[in-house]
């Protein structure tokens, strides 16, 4: 449903992202009967952006048909209070409430408009929001929502229907006066029938982080818990997987934090698990800061063809304090973005990109991997597409924080 815009909120430079020359557009309309001729046979994506204003915030979901992307006109995006979250799974596009915990389904046209077609509630089980980044669509059939730390809500985004909350047991809630924390969507990955979970243990600051994570390995034929990986990395929050169906998993920016200021804190590295096993490859897990120059890193993600990105600290970024804290490092934009060649051991910055936030979010869309880089205030978020030979290309701009691009069909 289209609410009351909150666009008057933004700055004026904010709003001049606002151009109206892409097909992106998203109405909701509450007519259940589609139009004699609206189909659903075209590709159909979709980004969502939060905008932050002095009267609250708002989420604007785009839907477009095309990955050739120059600007969004949010004007015509639907419109959802809060900080709502996106997600796709068999044609369908869910848009998670950013103030209740309901999650919605839509049925995107060729012609741009979505239509509602079901909604879920999870306010039975306690949740006050339910984001689509706590979710794992296992198929069009089932999905796991995640409820506290170490248990899931299985449910069926089908029929809409919740079959009941699931255990993880042997999932130690505490280590070592630490606490345990689930790996959001990102950290996520599915083979072979099975999906695979990080978690990991930190303080209420997510300073201080135990030296090794735990990846939870469930069966998706009958949602339980199979194996728990014991995997020899701090935070482990980011999945990945190649062309042979190897899995590496790696931090999130929170745990590159400590070691930069503290010798005695565990240093960030990653772990494979190999195609057509669950079990961690003891002989693959690395460190990645050799090829980055010796720098912390976080976010690996693969590309292709032995490569991959990964978020390196730079120490020497024009704005970082002399006496830099561990917030100044998970949160400044002192961090430029690294193409490395796990074969070599080689890497180098990318051509075209200035200082990053380390949490920077990468989606490989039909071959084609974007990147989506929000200003140090996220007022706005620039888009942009890495080629084949290493270089990043600028398609856009848009108002806001975009932290989620999906295909929807």
């Amino acid at each position: 449903m289209r609410k009351r815009s909150r666009l008057a909120t933004a700055s004026t430079t904010s709003l001049l992202f606002l151009a109206a020359s892409l097909t992106a557009c998203g109405s909701s309309d509450p007519d259940p009967t589609p139009a004699p001729d609206e189909t659903q046979t075209g590709p159909m994506y979709s980004l969502a952006t939060s905008v932050f204003g002095e009267s609250g915030s708002a989420t604007y979901v785009s839907v477009f048909n095309s990955l050739d992307v120059r600007s969004l006109d949010l004007a015509q995006a639907s419109e959802h209070s809060g900080f709502a979250t996106i997600g796709a799974v068999d044609g369908k596009l869910f848009v998670g409430a950013g103030e209740a915990p309901e999650l919605t389904r839509y049925t995107v046209f060729d012609s741009g408009r979505f239509q509602e077609a079901g909604k879920i509630s999870f306010a039975s089980y306690g949740l006050a929001t339910a984001p689509l980044y706590h979710n794992h669509f296992v198929d069009g059939t089932s999905a796991y929502m995640q409820l506290e730390e170490a248990r899931r809500i299985v449910w069926n985004p089908e029929s809409m229907t919740i079959s009941g909350p699931v255990e993880s047991p042997g999932l130690a809630t505490e280590r070592d006066g630490l606490v345990v924390k689930a790996s959001f969507d990102r950290g996520v990955a599915a083979r072979d029938g099975y999906s695979f979970q990080p978690f990991y243990w930190t303080d209420g600051n997510y300073y201080r982080f135990l030296p090794s994570s735990q990846i939870a390995v469930y069966s998706h034929a009958d949602d339980r818990l199979v194996e728990l990986l014991e995997a020899p990395c701090p935070g482990l929050d980011v999945a990945t997987q190649d062309e042979a169906g190897n899995i590496y998993f790696s931090n999130w920016v929170f745990s590159a934090g400590a070691p930069v200021v503290d010798d005695t804190a565990p240093e960030t590295c990653a772990v494979r698990i190999r195609a057509g096993q669950r079990a961690i490859d003891t002989d693959w897990t690395r460190s990645l800061a050799s090829m980055v120059g010796g720098r912390q890193t976080a976010a690996f993600r693969y590309l292709g063809n032995d490569v991959g990105v990964v978020a390196a600290f730079h120490d020497d970024s024009p704005t970082l304090s002399s006496s830099p804290t561990a917030a100044d490092v998970t949160n400044g934009t002192h961090w430029k973005l690294w193409q490395v060649n796990l074969q070599t051991g080689e890497g180098a910055p990318i051509e075209g990109l200035d200082w990053i936030a380390g949490g920077y979010y990468a989606f490989t869309l039909e071959g084609r991997t974007f990147l989506l880089l929000p200003t140090a205030d996220y007022a706005s978020t620039a888009v942009w597409e890495l080629n084949g030979d290493g270089a990043a290309v600028k398609r856009f701009d848009t108002l806001g924080w975009a932290y989620q691009f999906v295909k929807v069909r």
